[in-house]
């Protein structure tokens, strides 16, 4: 399937809402992923990468073209993104290893992203989030949570991304970690989101090292996700094989983070954001993508 293809694909049924589900604080702890670890000894084709533009160039693009005022990042680790950040930028992780100094308009938060949207989200998150970016524990239903809770901040032009959708071999993609090069289950959340949202706009991207996956077309006034949780969770998580389909190993559908018609999308969004009735002003730009 080629892009231009996979846009106009149709995607699956409903949902979003509150929910904070506490995690033992260990559990986030150890699975904090760490790309360059190097406990693992895995052949060379187990710990491939690929990717037509790095991660953090297509983050770049992000923030340079939709100017969010208010950006939130699950999983930080070394600070390297989230200093992308241009207006008020919140960063959650429960160990986070900042390298470099972040000027005021930065909130590091020490905390799970359970912890964090039960406790000092309302605080930190008065103004709805422009755009956020998951990487946090590479676990599909943490980053399902984290999705729930962050559209119930979010507003028509809301932009958000999650990190590590496409591993490069089955072996990177385990639940319980065995490679250096390690996305977890992220993979399953397109397939979730095609299933129980077919109204979000997904858009795989070719990105390196694991791939990411942009969502549009948010609605806080859903809440089908909350009310399925976990049945979803059991489906994706506890009646899995394991199994990774090919098409994700292979990338098929994926879009080059570079097409101009990405930019010119984003761009619609960014103005979008400032209409006097920006649910309505999406509703223009975003049928042709689903």
């Amino acid at each position: 399937m080629n892009p231009a293809s996979h846009a106009k694909r149709k995607q699956p049924q409903s949902p979003q809402q509150p929910m904070a589900v506490n995690v033992p604080h260990e559990a986030a702890l150890t699975g904090t992923p760490q790309l360059g670890v190097t406990q693992f000894d895995a052949p060379a084709e187990v710990e491939a990468t690929r990717g037509s533009q790095t991660h953090l160039e297509f983050l770049r693009h992000l923030h340079v073209t939709l100017m969010p005022r208010l950006y939130l990042e699950i999983g930080i680790r070394h600070g390297n993104s989230l200093v992308l950040a241009t207006g008020k930028a919140v960063g959650v992780d429960p160990a986070p290893e900042i390298g470099t100094t972040l000027g005021p308009q930065f909130t590091v938060i020490q905390e799970t992203s359970d912890q964090f949207f039960a406790g000092r989200a309302d605080e930190l998150l008065q103004q709805p989030i422009d755009l956020a970016f998951i990487d946090g524990l590479h676990l599909f239903e943490f980053a399902l949570r984290d999705f729930i809770n962050i559209e119930r901040r979010s507003h028509a032009a809301t932009v958000v991304v999650f990190d590590d959708v496409f591993p490069a071999h089955p072996r990177q993609a385990q639940r319980d970690r065995a490679t250096r090069v390690w996305t977890g289950d992220i993979w399953k959340i397109a397939g979730c989101l095609r299933q129980f949202r077919p109204d979000l706009v997904l858009i795989p991207l070719d990105t390196w090292p694991t791939g990411m996956l942009l969502v549009l077309g948010l609605d806080q006034h859903r809440s089908e996700l909350t009310e399925h949780y976990d049945s979803i969770v059991d489906e994706f998580v506890a009646k899995a094989d394991g199994t990774v389909p090919a098409d994700v190993i292979d990338r098929q559908g994926a879009w080059n983070p570079d097409d101009h018609r990405i930019a010119e999308l984003l761009t619609q969004v960014r103005n979008n954001r400032q209409a006097v009735e920006p649910a309505k002003a999406m509703q223009s730009v975003l049928p042709s993508w689903r």
